[in-house]
Order: C-alpha cells, then sequence, then structure tokens
C-alpha cells in the first residue's frame, strides 16, 4: 500500500462541443475555471473546479460513447456524483434549462434524495442530498464524518464533487485492488433488497471523494472502454500520487493493465475502468 493513498484528483469528460459543455457545466452546475491548471494541458482540454477534485473536459469534437449504455449491468465507469444542498431546488434549475432526467427527485435507499440527468453530450450525472444511512458500516469514524458534513451543508449549497459509480464483476476482487494497492477504506454498504438483479453497493474512501462499486447477482455485460481519444462522456479518473510510474507498476502488477506510461500513466483496474495516475495538486 503506498504511504498516502492516491485520492481523486479529476474526472474527465469528453465534449462534442466544448462551448456548450462549459456552458452547462459553468451555468447549470456552478463549476468554475481551476487557477492554474495542476497539470500540463492537453490540446482541447479545460479544467473546472468542482470542489474537491476538478473537472478535465476534453474537446473531441467528432465523438460518441464508445458502446457505453445507461445500463448498471454493463461493466465500467457509471456517473458522476455530486453533492447539493436541495436536490428539488438544483432539478427545478435543470429543468428549466430544458435538461433531459434519466430519474426524478425521489427518496432513495439509505434515507437520501436524489435525481439523475445527463450533460448534452450523454454523460451520467447524479444530485443528491443528506447523508447516507448504510446498511452495514465499516468505518463508523468515516460515516460520522459523513453525517456531520450533510449538516453543515446549507440548503443553497452549489454542487460538487461527491463519487465516481462503477460496476464491478466481483466485488471480493474489486475491493482487494483499491484497499491493498491504493489505501481505500471501505466505508460501509446498501442492499437494495427490492431490485430482482440482486444490487449491492459498496462505498471506499477515496482521498476527498467515494468510489462507489457496484456489483449485481445478475449476468454483466463487457465493459466498453478503450483509450479511443474520440470518446464522449465519462473518460477516466485521475488519481493523485507522488510517483505515478511506481504505482502504475504497482497497479499492473495487480490485475490492472497498464494502457500508456511516462508523466502521468494510464492503468485500467480488473473491470477496465481507467485510471490516470497524476502529481496531487
Amino acid at each position: 500500500m503506498p504511504e498516502q493513498s492516491p485520492g481523486f484528483q479529476f474526472v474527465e469528460i469528453g465534449s462534442s462541443d466544448i462551448d456548450r459543455s462549459l456552458d452547462f457545466y459553468r451555468s447549470l452546475l456552478d463549476f468554475s475555471p481551476a487557477d492554474d491548471p495542476p497539470w500540463p494541458a492537453d490540446k482541447g482540454a479545460h479544467w473546472l473546479s468542482a470542489g474537491p477534485a476538478l473537472v478535465k473536459l476534453v474537446d473531441v469534437d467528432v465523438g460518441d460513447l464508445g458502446g457505453w449504455v445507461n445500463d448498471d449491468l454493463q461493466r465500467g465507469m457509471r456517473h458522476m456524483g455530486l453533492k447539493v444542498g436541495n436536490v428539488d431546488h438544483r432539478a427545478e434549475r435543470l429543468r428549466d434549462a430544458g435538461v433531459r432526467f434519466t430519474i426524478e427527485p425521489t427518496d432513495a435507499v439509505g434515507d437520501v434524495r436524489l435525481c439523475f440527468f445527463t450533460d448534452p453530450d450523454g454523460t451520467l450525472l447524479e444530485f443528491i442530498d443528506g447523508h447516507l444511512h448504510y446498511h452495514t458500516v465499516m468505518s463508523p469514524e468515516l460515516a460520522e464524518r459523513e453525517r456531520r458534513a450533510a449538516e453543515h451543508r446549507p440548503p443553497e449549497a452549489s454542487p460538487v464533487f461527491d463519487h465516481v459509480a462503477v460496476t464491478v464483476a466481483d466485488l471480493e476482487t474489486a475491493v482487494s485492488f483499491y484497499q491493498r494497492e491504493l489505501g481505500y477504506e471501505v466505508i460501509g454498504q446498501l442492499r437494495h433488497t427490492q431490485d430482482p438483479r440482486g444490487f449491492l453497493i459498496t462505498y471506499l474512501h477515496a482521498g476527498d471523494g467515494v468510489l462507489e462499486l457496484f456489483t449485481y447477482t445478475a449476468d454483466k455485460q463487457p465493459n466498453p472502454w478503450t483509450p479511443d481519444g474520440s470518446r464522449l462522456g465519462l473518460r477516466g479518473i485521475g488519481l493523485g500520487t507522488q510517483d505515478p510510474e511506481a504505482v502504475a507498476g504497482q497497479l499492473a502488477a495487480a490485475g490492472g493493465r497498464l494502457v500508456s506510461d511516462g508523466a502521468a500513466p494510464l492503468v485500467t483496474d480488473p473491470d477496465g475502468v481507467p485510471l490516470r495516475l497524476v502529481t496531487p495538486r
């Protein structure tokens, strides 16, 4: 395990119309331009501050979602979750702008309120307010920290980065990879008992964010992710570490796959989730 867990630094999202995407994320989600982007700017990349993490918007001009479908049984990255002060208030603002919802504001398992919607290119996003009441708590300290943060979040609070959700084939393999190799601690679990697919969410503390592992007893579909530069939507997660190359090698040896090396190596986890290793900001 590394001396300091490589926590979330950014989420990378591909855009077919960068001006349209910048307007969406800045005017509707209140993200602001990042001061002095912490890593060398890729061509066509725009950095936005989303609270504890950044969003890296990449202009891909012409592209598609690379085979991604809005079906949680497909392995890989599912959505990016954002904490807000009041889901209904923020959803109304989106509705007025004509944004498409996949799930309207609703009370959900874990005693939180949430909604799901898409950005102009189909990237799945979530608003959530309150704090989770886990069915099984593995870290009372981290669960209590979440409760206190929710209590101090004002109703008018703008969206801030909270989590990335991924579907994995085998929970034990995924937890071992992230816990042993990256030091992510399991906070707790929620079991969706009414879901016939056998739906369980396991929550891992990843620095200033959370990694949600979706598992199902139903059969899963392959992860369609490829490193194709024209891919729209969720393209990867940036993790901060003082020695990116060493951690990349460590992850590859533990069941990941080294896709590219260099100053900011790219590794996929056992389920094909792309992880970009960078020095922390």
